[in-house]
């Protein structure tokens, strides 16, 4: 990311933030606020000024922390943001000689090939594709994917209508830390694309939502700042499973991750956590044909970036 790419990031990143009275966070204000977090900050109005410019050449280490701290970031995100300011872009980071129908043919046969649920994500968590084994166990639990269309975002999905079933089997608890855990996922992930056309427009979307709106700002709030990999999840086992024990699926959501010049694609697999899950899965894939099934075009998007 050039030094200008950084710094329209910076300032999408600053515009995310409010005042007490409901106002964007201007340069001013910004600055205001991490002089308050360090008196010793080297960051001025002028200087923030310069870097959503792109004419500040040199950040050093107490500029970007004390930009990160200013700007709220999470663990993840300020890891995703120190690698960005180092100028680099990213098809120096990743470099590739393959084009990208081969990257996404290659990963859509390994998305296949997994004899457990799994599912493909881009870098906004656009649900790019899904394998048999995952419509299976969705279609069982009562979940339509094909009912929200070509295009399926994963936090749109979750704060769904059509996720409703599944998030009536978990505690209050339980869905928190999930949503929670999710919305850190999604913050990481689209970091470096926050001031796209794209994600503008994806945001706009998903800020209509309540629940949306609520841990996005919550997860500021939240002890948990990191992401560990995985969220644990479970859901009725109603065909498997001998209904009169109440038994459920128990499982870890593990990313797979190939780095490509044109962002990360992660195959989200679903890994048993007991004995009658990893049972009822390998069942499931006795029947199930070793199949990929794509919703969404990569890495271009129907509306341009």
């Amino acid at each position: 990311m050039n030094r200008q790419e950084f710094g329209d990031l910076t300032a999408a990143l600053r515009k995310e933030l409010f005042d007490k009275k409901g106002n964007r966070l201007t340069q001013a204000k910004l600055a205001k606020k991490i002089g308050t977090l360090d008196p010793r900050t080297p960051l001025s109005d002028i200087v923030i000024g310069k870097i959503e410019r792109g004419e500040r050449a040199i950040l050093d280490n107490q500029t970007l922390l004390n930009l990160a701290d200013g700007l709220e970031l999470t663990i993840g995100e300020r890891h995703v943001f120190f690698l960005l300011a180092t100028g680099l872009d990213h098809l120096q980071i990743y470099p590739d000689t393959q084009k990208s129908e081969q990257i996404l043919n290659n990963v859509l046969t390994m998305l296949a090939d997994i004899r457990q649920p799994a599912l493909l994500l881009d870098r906004y968590l656009d649900v790019i594709a899904a394998n048999e084994l995952l419509l299976k166990l969705y279609h069982m639990s009562d979940i339509n994917l094909s009912g929200l269309g070509n295009k399926v975002n994963l936090l749109d999905f979750i704060f769904s209508d059509a996720f409703a079933k599944a998030r009536e089997q978990m505690t209050a608890q339980t869905w928190h830390q999930f949503a929670v855990g999710n919305m850190i996922y999604f913050r990481r992930m689209t970091l470096p694309y926050r001031m796209t056309p794209y994600f503008k427009n994806l945001f706009a979307h998903l800020h209509q939502n309540r629940e949306f709106r609520w841990f996005w700002e919550q997860i500021l709030y939240e002890e948990k700042r990191y992401f560990v990999g995985g969220e644990s999840f479970q859901m009725g086992g109603n065909g498997f499973f001998d209904s009169a024990k109440k038994k459920r699926f128990r499982f870890l959501t593990a990313p797979l991750t190939t780095h490509t010049p044109f962002g990360n694609l992660e195959i989200i697999t679903h890994i048993p956590r007991n004995e009658e899950t990893a049972v009822a899965f390998q069942n499931m894939a006795k029947r199930v044909p070793s199949k990929a099934h794509q919703f969404s075009s990569w890495p271009h998007k129907k509306q341009q970036e």
